[in-house]
C-alpha cells in the first residue's frame, strides 16, 4: 500500500538480442519518491543507437495525440509532445545501481493559509488552501 512497482525483465535491444537482456525496475512511492533500479544493464546507455528511437533516461512530462495518417486513412499516428524532463546522466546508468528522485516541498503541503505563508519553503508561497486562491 505505499508503493507501486513495476518491473521490466529481461528486455532485449531490437537486433542486438547478442547483447544480452535488460532487467530493471520503476517504484513509485507514496511520499511522491521515484526510485528507480536497475539490475541488469548488459551495454552502457551511452553505447545505445538512437538511430531507430531516441534513447533517454530520467523523467518527463508529455501527451499523446493520434492523428490520422496521411498515408493510410484507417491509421492513426501517435505524436509525443514532451513539455518537462528530468533528465539522469546516462552513464551513471549500470547493473545493480538505484536513483532516487525526491520530491521538492510544495504549498499543497499546507492545510491553511497561515502555515503556507509563514512556512520555509524555497520560494515565496502566497497560495491559500481554504480560500482555494491566492
Amino acid at each position: 500500500g505505499t508503493a507501486f512497482v513495476v518491473q521490466w525483465d529481461q528486455v532485449y535491444l531490437q537486433g542486438k538480442e547478442d547483447l544480452g537482456s535488460f532487467t530493471f525496475q520503476a517504484a513509485l512511492h507514496s511520499s511522491g519518491r521515484i526510485v528507480f533500479g536497475y539490475k541488469e544493464i548488459p551495454v552502457p546507455v551511452l553505447q545505445i543507437s538512437a538511430s531507430q528511437h531516441p534513447v533517454k533516461a530520467g523523467l518527463s512530462d508529455a501527451f499523446m495525440v493520434l492523428n490520422p495518417s496521411p498515408d493510410v486513412p484507417e491509421s492513426r499516428r501517435r505524436t509525443i509532445y514532451e513539455y518537462h524532463r528530468v533528465e539522469l546522466d546516462p552513464g551513471s546508468i549500470s547493473s545493480l545501481a538505484a536513483v532516487e528522485f525526491t520530491p521538492l516541498p510544495t504549498c499543497l503541503q499546507h492545510q491553511s493559509c497561515d502555515s503556507c505563508v509563514s512556512s520555509e519553503l524555497p520560494f515565496n508561497c502566497s497560495w491559500c488552501h481554504v480560500l482555494q486562491r491566492y
